[in-house]
């Protein structure tokens, strides 16, 4: 994990860069328009995390490898491997501030207009207090956005995702650094497995140091001290975490969306 500096990625939005987008995006105005009931739905199951495989019985098994896509825009063409991860992606939500249409502000960045969706909702929250003081506009709102289609958007330098402030200070970066233009850690434990409804054991990946943390000690329990020390969460980028899973089949992760995002959908009901 590296924090990138410089350039592009540490620019600011000037004040008045909120407009309304040029574009339409179809796809995601459908999608978020159902995006609040499917995550409410979701929200039972993530609050029951448990982790049913203990360690220290990890299992070999044979592991097969796809080629490795030149870049993540290569990736999502590649509808077999990226079609997986997306809908697994889809289950985090990111919050993007919209005008009465439903459609996400775009910002000025230097390169051209972006939109921007935010992983932390009180960073989102206060983006939106921010675009109705400086812009005046009517109906802005705040609306989840599926992650793996924005991961999509992004990859094709339609989108920013901007990471959490704690999530980046969290895998090494300076504190009050700016996340915008930051890459996106994951957090988790490579040993540890959760056992979704459908009987799949996958990874969970966190956007917080201290969810995972949680994960990792309720799979350590019982296990002796001298054991538990072998463990730890690492961190991993977002797009390493994407590179990984759709080139090594024994890879595979569920990506776990924030408490916080969890309780504001819930609010909304």
């Amino acid at each position: 994990w590296s924090v990138e500096r410089g350039g592009q990625q540490q620019r600011t939005p000037p004040d008045n860069s909120y407009f309304v987008p040029g574009y339409q995006i179809q796809l995601l105005k459908m999608i978020s328009s159902t995006l609040s009931i499917i995550f409410l739905n979701l929200v039972s199951l993530t609050s029951g995390f448990t982790i049913q495989q203990k360690l220290g019985s990890r299992q070999y098994i044979s592991t097969s490898f796809h080629a490795a896509p030149d870049s993540l825009e290569d990736l999502i063409d590649i509808s077999d491997q990226w079609d997986p991860i997306k809908n697994d992606l889809n289950m985090v939500p990111a919050f993007a501030c919209t005008n009465d249409q439903g459609q996400p502000l775009q910002y000025d960045v230097g390169t051209g207009p972006l939109a921007f969706f935010f992983l932390d909702i009180d960073a989102a929250k206060d983006e939106l207090q921010k675009a109705k003081d400086d812009t005046k506009m009517e109906g802005l709102n705040l609306v989840p956005f599926p992650l793996g289609e924005v991961f999509e958007m992004a990859a094709k330098k339609l989108a920013m995702v901007v990471p959490p402030q704690k999530g980046i200070e969290a895998a090494g970066a300076p504190s009050g650094m700016n996340p915008l233009g930051q890459q996106v850690p994951l957090f988790g434990c490579m040993d540890v497995v959760e056992t979704l409804a459908d009987g799949t054991s996958m990874v969970p990946l966190f956007l917080s140091m201290d969810e995972a943390k949680e994960a990792l000690n309720m799979a350590l329990e019982g296990l002796p001290a001298d054991e538990q020390s072998k463990f730890d969460v690492t961190v991993m980028p977002l797009a390493g975490a994407v590179q990984m899973q759709a080139t090594n089949s024994d890879k595979s992760f569920t990506y776990v969306a924030p408490r916080s995002s969890l309780d504001y959908l819930q609010s909304l009901e």
